[in-house]
């Protein structure tokens, strides 16, 4: 087992956003200690953090041939971290994003909206927006008349990786969202949810947290997911660190503070 004062060592770097010094500290103890499964995991989870999936996976492997325990966890995320490659490239522009539930109309306009470029990307968008319909609901009692996703890519939809797929879900397909919030450094990276939609079927999701590209950010708040920055492309608006859905009346909410988000039956 890691001795208690390396692991307060290694905590004090997270604390002050010092990923590579955790990183390399990790490293040496799992060549000290190969067989230690927390010294493995807590690696893993830091590669995770950093974007370095295969390195990541590797350590999953190894998980999964030490701990019969660990082959769940190895399998949930070693396909998390096997559709991040669709969804780079879907953020790219090269693949078209896969709407993970039944959908109206209006969203397979947006998602053809994320692989188009110019002006004509602006103009998919603002006619998806003007079909989609409002999600009146409330988190954690907030009441809202509609949520949505900061980033103009986004918008009215949130991404998630269900059954090992990544794709996108409108809110409006949504009856309710339940999250016991992060309790590992592996949820700053995906956040295990309940998705219950509007026909009344239940989904166990991973929703990633931080928005695409935050993996190569050099700043460790971003890539912790302790905060947001923004930028502009043209008419649109990116995000890099933590995801924020913002409600009608302009409320912020983290990916990552919500714990109940329920929305009204759609008639």
């Amino acid at each position: 087992m890691m001795a208690a004062t390396y692991e307060e060592s290694i905590n004090a770097q997270l604390a002050a956003g010092d990923l590579q010094g955790a990183c390399r500290a990790l490293i040496e103890a799992v060549r000290q200690a190969p067989g230690d499964q927390r010294v493995r995991m807590f690696l893993c989870q830091i590669l995770c953090i950093e974007g370095a999936w295969e390195r990541a996976r590797t350590h999953l492997r190894a998980l999964a041939q030490l701990s019969p325990e660990a082959q769940m966890l190895s399998v949930a995320y070693g396909q998390a971290i096997e559709a991040e490659p669709l969804r780079a490239a879907a953020m790219a522009g090269e693949e078209r994003a896969p709407l993970l539930v039944q959908s109206d109309s209006w969203a397979e306009v947006f998602v053809d909206a994320l692989a188009a470029v110019g002006p004509d990307a602006g103009l998919l968008r603002q006619h998806a927006l003007d079909g989609s319909p409002d999600t009146p609901g409330e988190v954690d009692g907030h009441r809202f008349d509609y949520l949505f996703d900061a980033d103009s890519r986004f918008g009215p939809m949130f991404e998630a990786v269900v059954a090992g797929r990544w794709g996108l879900i409108p809110f409006a397909a949504v009856a309710e969202i339940t999250s016991e919030g992060p309790v590992d450094l592996r949820d700053l990276v995906w956040l295990p949810v309940e998705i219950r939609l509007q026909g009344g079927a239940g989904i166990a999701a991973l929703l990633p947290v931080r928005y695409p590209g935050t993996e190569t950010q050099e700043e460790g708040a971003l890539r912790l997911a302790r905060r947001t920055e923004w930028r502009e492309t043209g008419d649109a608006v990116h995000g890099l660190g933590q995801h924020l859905w913002t409600t009608s009346d302009g409320t912020d909410i983290g990916i990552l503070g919500f714990r109940r988000i329920r929305f009204d039956p759609r008639s």
